[in-house]
C-alpha cells in the first residue's frame, strides 16, 4: 500500500499536467499568517480561521472551494499531519436524509466547521482522509447536488467505529474512503456527529486519464468466485447450456466465513466469463432495474429481486470486526452503472445508504470508451449487516471482487490516499508561478501581489 502526502510540489505537477493527479491543500500556520486570517481562538498555536469563499483548487481537472469561513486547527488527532480542516454539524449520524441547500446544513453547526464543494471537470475518482480521534463515531458525507436531475443523492455516507484496544483506549486512526465523481456535477463534502467535529485532512482527485486510476481491491480477507472448473466439479449449471459462459451459482452460497467477515449470495447468480477488462476472467453479474442515482430506501431483498430481469447477484455482508471494504467492478464500454452499500442496520434497522457509487467513462479520442475496473473503499461495522448490489435500469455489471481489512491490521492505511500508486513526476524547473490554490499568475514576480506563491515546486512570501 502507497502512502502520498500532500506537498506544494505535488500541486505544481499536477496543475501543470492533466493527467497528473490533484491533491488538496490546507494552507499552513504560516501561510495564513501570512494572509492575515484570525487566529483560531485567539493564537495561531492553536491554528487559525480559513476566510469564506476561499478556493482551494482551481485546474484543469477540478475546482474544490471552502463555502463559509471555518476552523483549521493543529489539534490533529493522529500522527503524520500536522494541520486539519473541522467539519462537523449536529445531523442525525448514518441518516439518508436528504440536504438540499448549503444553509440548511451550515444551520446545524455549533462552530464554524467545513463545508467543501467539489466539481469535478473530468470523470474520475476522489480519495478522502479524516478521523474523529478517540471516539471515532462519526460520518463523512458526499452528497451530488446535480444526481437525479438537481433532487440530489448521497454517493458516499462512511462512518467508522473504533476496536478498543487492550488498554481500554481507543486508537486514533486516519480513515480514507474512495467513490467516483462525474464530470461537471456538483458535491458537497461534510461531516456529522451530531454536534461534534471530525479532522478533515486531506483529498486527491485522479482521474480515469490517469495511470493511477486502475485498481483492484485488497485486503486481510479477500473474496473468490469458484472457477468454472469448480462449479462443473461441484454439478452447478451451465450458463445459457454451456460452461465456456460460465455458470449459475446455486442459492445460499457462503463466499467467505472467516474471523473477519461472512459473505454470503442469497439466491441463485450468474457467473460469466464475459470479462469486460484485463486482468479478471471471470466476474459475479450484478444488476437491477431500480432507478441509478436514487436514495430511495431498499428495505426487502424480495423488493431488489424484483427488479432482476435475469439472476443477478446480491451480496450480504456480516463483518466481524471494524474494519472497511473494498470492492471491484466495471459496466464494460457503458458505463453508466451504479453499486449500492446498503446497512440494513442503520438508524435502529430503519436502515441506509453507506455508498452508491456510479461511474461515467470519458470518451476516448477514437470515440470509443475504455473498459476499466472501478474500486471503491467503504468502512463497515461489526455486527451490522449490508447487502451489495447494482443497478443499471435493467443492465448489469461485471463484479471482480471484495475485499476486506479490520483496523487492527497493520496494513490498514493510517496515512495517504488509498488504492492510488502514484508514478514520479518530475516537478517542473519552468518558472511559472502558482498561487497556493493552484491558479497561474504567471512568471514576473515583480507583478505579484502581497501573498505566498509556488514556484519550481517552491514555496515563497511577496511582502
Amino acid at each position: 500500500m502507497k502512502k502520498l502526502f500532500f506537498t506544494a510540489a505535488i500541486l505544481t505537477a499536477s496543475v501543470a499536467g492533466v493527467n497528473a493527479d490533484t491533491k488538496m491543500p490546507i494552507p499552513t500556520v504560516e501561510e495564513a499568517q501570512a494572509n492575515g486570517w484570525e487566529a483560531l481562538w485567539g493564537d495561531y498555536q492553536y491554528g487559525y480561521v480559513m476566510p469564506e469563499n476561499y478556493v482551494l483548487v482551481d485546474n484543469e481537472e477540478v475546482t474544490i472551494n471552502l463555502n463559509r469561513a471555518a476552523n483549521v486547527a493543529t489539534t490533529c488527532q493522529v500522527k503524520d499531519y500536522s494541520i486539519n480542516l473541522q467539519m462537523g454539524s449536529s445531523l442525525g449520524r448514518e441518516s439518508n436524509a436528504a440536504q438540499y441547500t448549503l444553509d440548511g446544513l451550515y444551520a446545524t453547526m455549533k462552530q464554524p466547521y467545513a463545508i467543501l464543494t467539489l466539481t469535478p471537470k473530468m470523470n474520475g475518482k476522489i480519495s478522502y482522509t479524516y478521523c474523529r480521534g478517540k471516539n471515532s463515531n462519526a460520518t463523512m458525507y458526499v452528497w451530488d447536488t446535480s444526481a437525479q436531475d438537481g433532487v440530489g443523492a448521497y454517493i458516499s455516507a462512511n462512518s467508522a467505529f473504533f476496536d478498543e484496544g487492550e488498554d481500554g483506549m481507543y486508537d486514533p486512526i486516519a480513515h480514507t474512503v474512495t467513490v467516483n465523481v462525474r464530470a461537471g456535477h456538483a458535491y458537497w463534502i461534510f461531516c456529522s456527529d451530531e454536534g461534534a467535529n471530525a479532522d478533515f485532512y486531506g483529498l486527491t482527485f485522479v482521474p480515469y486519464s490517469s495511470d493511477n486510476y486502475v485498481t483492484k481491491a485488497t485486503g486481510a480477507t479477500e473474496m473468490k468466485i469458484p472457477t468454472v472448473e469448480e462449479a462443473q466439479a461441484n454439478g452447478w449449471e451451465a450458463l445459457w447450456g454451456d460452461y465456456q459462459y460460465g455458470y449459475v451459482m446455486p442459492e445460499n452460497h457462503v463466499l467467505v466465513d472467516n474471523d473477519d467477515i461472512n459473505l454470503q449470495l442469497n439466491r441463485a447468480a450468474n457467473v460469466a466469463t464475459t470479462c469486460q477488462v484485463k486482468d479478471y476472467s471471470i466476474n459475479l453479474q450484478m444488476g437491477s432495474s431500480l432507478g441509478r442515482e436514487s436514495n430511495a430506501p431498499q428495505y426487502t431483498l424480495d423488493g431488489l429481486y424484483a427488479t432482476m430481469k435475469q439472476p443477478y447477484a446480491i451480496l450480504t455482508l456480516t463483518p466481524k470486526k471494524n474494519g472497511k471494504i473494498s470492492y471491484t467492478y466495471c459496466r464494460g464500454k457503458n458505463s453508466n452503472a451504479t453499486m449500492y452499500v446498503w446497512d440494513t442496520s442503520a438508524q435502529d434497522g430503519v436502515g441506509a445508504y453507506i455508498s452508491a457509487n456510479s461511474a461515467f467513462f470519458d470518451e476516448g479520442e477514437d470515440g470509443m470508451y475504455d473498459p476499466i475496473a472501478h474500486t471503491v473503499t467503504v468502512n463497515v461495522r461489526a455486527g451490522h449487516a449490508y447487502w451489495i448490489f447494482c443497478s443499471d435500469e435493467g443492465a448489469n455489471a461485471d463484479f471482480y471482487g471484495l475485499a476486506f481489512t479490520p483496523y487492527s491490521d497493520a496494513n490498514y492505511g493510517t496515512t495517504g490516499i488509498e488504492n492510488i500508486v502514484t508514478s514520479t513526476v518530475a516537478t517542473p524547473a519552468d518558472g511559472k508561478i502558482y498561487t497556493v490554490d493552484g491558479r497561474y499568475v504567471g512568471k514576473e514576480k515583480a507583478n505579484l501581489g502581497k501573498g505566498l506563491y509556488i514556484m519550481n515546486g517552491k514555496k515563497f512570501v511577496v511582502k
